[in-house]
């Protein structure tokens, strides 16, 4: 009976041990590139988008719209409802019409630091942490003392520049006819 029960096990450890040489042969037999390089392709093609969405919007004045219009309770989200801004009807045409994620940060000199706002407003239990095949595209919006800021759900521009509004969420940086430069940065995913 012992002979018998040592024979079993012996046989499966035999067994085992061809199985796991087999699976590890097998498995070094298979390119696996190809599923790593649809994820890079993805992560490019999400970074062209989102760079191309920048200047677009940069170009147009949109960008600097939604940098002037962005206050507590007012964010960036092209997801929302209509009415929406210039900017947000491209974040919307972009990436939340694809099923895409993103987050929206404004970067600026505060006088003594650099201070990062997240100014996309994500649905409430959603991730906001972005995964590591996230694609990033950033700009700069350079604000004058004359610019003037923008309000309301389409972001309309109102006759108040940003250095007459003390409520306006971005200090101004020097005394002269430069108000600061925010750098714009989106995270896709």
């Amino acid at each position: 009976m012992v002979g018998r029960g040592q024979a079993y096990t012996l046989e499966g450890v035999l067994a085992a041990i061809l199985v796991v040489t087999a699976t590890v042969y097998g498995l070094q037999a298979i390119d696996t590139r190809a599923w790593e390089d649809e994820t890079q392709a993805d992560t490019q093609a999400l970074q062209s988008r989102a760079s191309d969405v920048l200047s677009l919007a940069g170009n147009s004045g949109a960008l600097r719209d939604a940098v002037t219009c962005y206050q507590q309770g007012r964010t960036i989200n092209g997801d929302r409802a209509e009415p929406r801004s210039t900017f947000e009807n491209m974040l919307n045409t972009s990436f939340d019409s694809q099923a895409n994620q993103y987050n929206l940060y404004f970067s600026y000199y505060n006088g003594t630091d650099t201070e990062e706002r997240l100014v996309s407003g994500n649905p409430e239990g959603s991730n906001t942490r972005a995964p590591s095949t996230a694609a990033t595209a950033s700009t700069t919006v350079t604000l004058t003392d004359s610019t003037n800021r923008t309000t309301g759900d389409r972001c309309g521009e109102i006759p108040v520049t940003v250095s007459d509004d003390p409520s306006f969420y971005i200090e101004e940086n020097a005394d002269s006819s430069l108000y600061n430069v925010v750098e714009v940065r989106l995270v896709v995913w």
